[in-house]
């Protein structure tokens, strides 16, 4: 039923939040609401003017017709952190035609306001009252001010009874993290007459960009089996088949074996019938039960995962804000090691590092007691998904590791059925899932307050992890054990955050030094300095015979320092000539532009998995 002053009649009973949309009053102080002036004249207080122009009691009003019911269906505003220099925010509130409502904000525990009619921050309590928005939008900023420590702002929109016009926020739609509470800004609506919202200041947050070789950086050791004497074969205690005690390319030391010699091996298991022996470049000698070492080839290599920033960069932008910076990260490789380029790298060798402490196995049904070690009580899996990539490294945090990939159990039995048509029968297989166990599951372990951040995702958490090959024992209550995070998609899970590469450039650092005394026709040249000159490389300079193609590297005397290189094909070259190296360099530079999305609210580093696009000689 009309109420004759153009708004819909009902109770607060009635159909709550439900929207509206009357007409409106001229004249009136809000939208819909009591016309309070007429002719210039304005109405006694609590008293109102009725569309004939006769005055009527506002309660009686209100007691005979009902409120006019107006929604605020959504506010809205950017959660994004401030940056500790300040910034701008804007705040909307949208609904019904005509809702009306108020607003505070407040930085802590009310120790200073902001002022929307002077712009300003103050001790003085302040809020914006009932401002009624007639079309149902409403836009306000909100300037921060620079600070020097983090800062808490809350905000709070009141719903307001004003008059006959009774304003309520849309039913509320809660989310809650892992322990129930709710999470406020993720959240809509209220059940209530007011909705509080957070925003962050802090500081500026960093993705460093630097780089790792997870299974090749990290040397190992063994024991020699059987003295050796002036030979290029070794046998070890150890399964030299096992790519996490040995591999080819690794630097061979030990007693005998000097580190100036730079024997490498470059064979495992030479003759195919002892899986103990290895093959090195060099003929030496070691002694029965010495003990030898392995180094990979990136070992060395800066900047590396933490044992060295030398060389990485940083992109700097406030938590949960888009951001594309341009980046440089030079690679150099250790004295006597030289980088060969495979290929431009890209987002997918990008790659993040999570750390988990190992507990107890967990027995799968149906495995032997030699076999049962593929899933695991850890201390953390908040932010490891399936498909993410166990340790590989041989010693440190990966020294009890069998290189795998987290992955679900799945064991089905194939039945057989009769399957019939209207002339025949066949009898077909089909399979039954016995047993299914998740890679990643927390088995009902909650976090700690502690584990949950300020936005509601959970950051720490125990659960287990279980992956696709058998693991050692002795895993057990190993700590930081690293879970590497491969690719684009990974990273997203494991940070929250999208990463894009575009204009990606690897460019090697030309490599060259002098001849050091004449060279007539001959392939043996002395050079001043020969640590960054691989083999294969080629040559070209002042001097270097003109050909189909320049000359290449065969062999050098020594790892370092002065010696003798010998080429492929005859030179005749003058003393102090400058020679260039082609295919292969110390020092790489990677540039190119990375684009973050919603960057994380606490600092993390994304490395370069350059296993994947690089060689070490």
């Amino acid at each position: 039923m009309s109420n004759g002053y153009g708004g819909s009649s009902g109770s607060s009973s009635s159909s709550r939040r439900s929207s509206s949309s009357g007409s409106y009053s001229e004249g009136g102080n809000f939208s819909g609401g009591f016309n309070k002036i007429k002719n210039g004249v304005e109405a006694p207080l609590g008293f109102h003017y009725m569309a004939n122009g006769k005055l009527m009691n506002d309660a009686h009003h209100i007691a005979k017709f009902g409120y006019i019911e107006r929604v605020i269906n959504n506010v809205d505003i950017d959660y994004r952190d401030i940056n500790l220099t300040g910034g701008s925010k804007t705040i909307s509130i949208s609904g019904d035609p005509g809702i009306v409502f108020s607003v505070e904000v407040y930085e802590g525990s009310q120790a200073s306001y902001y002022n929307f009619e002077k712009n300003t921050w103050s001790a003085n309590s302040y809020k914006l009252t009932n401002v009624q928005a007639a079309t149902g939008r409403y836009t306000a900023n909100i300037n921060f001010e620079a600070n020097a420590s983090q800062k808490i702002y809350t905000i709070n929109i009141y719903a307001e009874t004003v008059e006959n016009i009774k304003t309520m926020h849309a039913f509320g739609a809660e989310v809650k993290d892992d322990l129930g509470s709710k999470i406020i800004n993720a959240s809509k609506g209220s059940d209530s007459s007011v909705i509080t919202k957070k925003i962050y200041q802090d500081v500026e947050r960093s993705i460093f960009i630097s780089a790792i070789a997870p299974s090749l950086y990290l040397a190992s050791a063994n024991t020699v089996n059987g003295a050796v004497s002036s030979s290029n074969r070794i046998v070890i205690d150890g399964d030299a088949t096992s790519t996490s005690l040995v591999q080819v390319g690794d630097k061979v030391t030990g007693s005998g074996i000097a580190a100036s010699v730079h024997a490498l091996v470059t064979k495992i298991n030479p003759d195919n019938d002892n899986t103990n022996e290895i093959e090195i470049s060099v003929a030496d000698s070691i002694g029965d039960g010495q003990a030898i070492t392995f180094t990979p080839p990136f070992n060395g290599m800066t900047p590396h995962y933490t044992e060295s920033s030398s060389g990485r960069d940083r992109v700097l932008a406030t938590g949960m804000s888009n951001v594309s910076a341009n980046f440089t990260v030079t690679l150099t490789a250790q004295a006597g090691r030289c980088f060969t380029v495979n290929r431009t790298p890209t987002a997918e060798d990008l790659c993040c590092v999570n750390l988990v402490t190992f507990g107890s196995v967990l027995f799968i049904p149906g495995f032997t007691e030699a076999e049962r070690y593929f899933r695991w009580q850890v201390d953390n899996v908040a932010n490891i998904s399936n498909g993410m990539i166990m340790d590989p490294a041989r010693s440190g945090s990966g020294a009890n590791t069998v290189p795998s990939t987290i992955a679900d159990f799945i064991r089905n039995t194939t039945l057989q059925k009769i399957q019939k048509s209207r002339y025949s029968q066949t009898i077909v297989d089909y399979d039954v899932r016995d047993i299914f166990i998740p890679g990643v599951d927390r088995f009902g372990n909650i976090p700690a307050a502690s584990g949950i951040d300020r936005n509601g995702v959970t950051q720490v958490v125990a659960g287990n992890l279980l992956f696709d090959a058998n693991q050692p024992g002795d895993l057990d209550s190993d700590a930081d054990v690293r879970i590497i995070a491969q690719g684009p998609a990974d990273i997203k899970k494991s940070t929250g955050a999208s990463v894009s590469l575009t204009d990606v450039v690897l460019t090697p650092t030309q490599v060259s030094t002098t001849v050091d005394g004449a060279v007539s026709n001959s392939t043996t040249i002395t050079l001043s300095k020969v640590s960054n000159i691989t083999v294969g490389s080629s040559v070209r300079g002042v001097g270097i015979a003109d050909g189909a193609a320049n000359p290449t590297v065969v062999s050098k005397s020594v790892s370092t320092g002065s010696g003798n290189i010998v080429l492929s094909a005859a030179q005749t070259l003058e003393d102090g000539a400058t020679l260039f190296f082609d295919g292969s360099s110390n020092i790489l530079t990677i540039t190119g532009k990375i684009k973050i999305v919603n960057m994380p609210i606490v600092n993390n580093t994304l490395y370069f998995n350059v296993e994947k696009f690089l060689t070490c000689l």
